[in-house]
């Protein structure tokens, strides 16, 4: 049986707590639109990122603050409609408060309309976009997670889906788990361990401030 103890869990909201996939390619298809682009050559930029550093990759000249505003209130509308990854919801419940914690590259206003939209309710520690001078796959947004829960980041666990935010993890110094649900699993081999389900994993309360992980399938 394969287990790993932890004191603090942090998570990645798109794709990996929210659907969002179909929903983000939906705020970038109408965003590409407005602007007369091509949507398949704005998409490799859209998954992981900042919505600035989208922005910058597509063209610097749409990283502008009215830029990022634009892009925020399509998503604001379009995340409304966000539901949960399946068995998220019910994984996620399980954790104490303040055990568990936010580090997404989303803005604030968006990563928490869509974790509402999807019954979330929302943690104590959420580090979000606007919070952090890098974004994934720089380590600082699961550093400062790590340290807004008073633990260092080899206490923590870290869920992602995304190559540049399993980077992020494993920079910081987490045990990172992928989920794949927006990537194929050899995308994701820098993570500890690859899941399908949150139902591959059971928790387990062994003593104050500690839970264990018991994995029923260990992918990588």
């Amino acid at each position: 049986m394969n287990t790993i103890t932890v004191r603090g869990f942090i998570f990645d909201v798109d794709a990996t707590l929210v659907d969002t996939t179909s929903v983000i390619d939906e705020i970038w298809k109408e965003w590409s639109a407005v602007k007369q682009l091509n949507f398949t050559d704005v998409r490799p930029f859209v998954h992981g990122r900042k919505i600035n550093e989208t922005l910058a990759e597509v063209n610097p000249k749409y990283d502008t603050e009215e830029g990022v505003l634009e892009v925020k209130r399509i998503a604001v509308e379009k995340m409304k409609k966000a539901k949960a990854i399946t068995g998220a919801l019910k994984f996620v419940n399980q954790i104490p408060n303040g055990m568990w914690s936010i580090a997404t590259s989303g803005p604030r206003q968006v990563a928490a309309t869509s974790l509402k939209a999807s019954g979330f309710n929302l943690p104590d520690v959420m580090v979000c976009g606007e919070d952090v001078t890098h974004g994934k796959p720089h380590p600082e947004p699961f550093l400062t997670a790590a340290k807004q829960l008073n633990l260092l980041p080899q206490q923590c666990v870290a869920f992602e889906d995304s190559p540049v935010g399993i980077r992020s993890a494993h920079k910081a110094g987490c045990f990172t788990i992928a989920l794949t649900t927006s990537h194929a699993k050899h995308e994701l081999e820098e993570a500890n361990v690859i899941i399908d389900d949150f139902a591959d994993i059971n928790l387990i309360f062994t003593k104050d401030k500690e839970i264990t992980l018991v994995f029923h399938k260990w992918l990588n």
